[in-house]
């Protein structure tokens, strides 16, 4: 795939935020999941797109999971003025999941180490979506919730998931201390949930590096 490599950032002398989504693309999305969670994801970039500054600095990456062996990233970090829309296809027989957040959390820590080096870094955030049990072993859940909870602690990470009706709640659990960042939804919440995510980047961004951004209500009841 041609958008898997990541792309300079713009403005860099200003502080960025990195953005990823882990997106599930197991048969279960098939049909309208899918295609909602598309136009959720689309409805959030076009919505930064339309902040001329957001768009500069909100750098987004895409990846994806499903079975086991697959090519986790679906899209590199880029500013969302370079990101196309996206059109994800849910083919895959299984739900693995652990590869998918290494591959986030690795890619989070170079990009912030970037913007260190520039105009300074916001605390990334990454956004888990999945609508059923995840295949990975209990230890293998554990061993990369250790990580994220690690950067949670020390405050280097932001971490939501959004559970779709048939996804099991205690396997979430093992990935955050923020039990409340866990959120149940149901698949016609997506674009209310992604439109959240753009005013949050707006939020964050509003703030000096390193002070408190209260996030905006997540209005959506299920």
């Amino acid at each position: 795939m041609s958008n898997i490599a990541e792309r300079p950032m713009r403005e860099a002398s200003e502080a960025h935020v990195a953005l990823s989504l882990v997106l599930d693309v197991s048969l279960s999305m098939k049909g309208p999941p899918m295609n909602l969670l598309n136009d959720a994801v689309n409805l959030m970039i076009n919505q930064m797109k339309a902040d001329p500054r957001l768009m500069n600095i909100v750098d987004l990456a895409i990846f994806v999971f499903g079975s086991k062996g697959r090519e986790n990233v679906y899209q590199g970090f880029r500013a969302i003025a370079d990101c196309d829309l996206v059109n994800l296809e849910a083919t895959d027989d299984s739900t693995y999941v652990v590869s998918s957040l290494e591959c986030a959390v690795e890619f989070s820590k170079k990009r912030c180490a970037a913007y260190d080096k520039a105009g300074g870094a916001y605390k990334p955030w990454i956004v888990l979506i999945t609508d059923g049990e995840l295949n990975d072993s209990n230890s293998a859940l554990d061993s990369i919730g250790n990580a994220i909870k690690e950067r949670e602690s020390q405050g280097k990470l932001m971490f939501f998931a959004l559970g779709v009706e048939g996804y099991k709640r205690t396997q979430l659990d093992k990935l955050t201390n923020n039990p409340k960042q866990i959120i149940g939804a149901k698949i016609v919440n997506f674009g209310e949930f992604f439109s959240w995510i753009g005013r949050s980047m707006k939020a964050v961004s509003s703030k000096e590096i390193g002070d408190v951004a209260p996030l905006p209500p997540l209005q959506f009841t299920v």
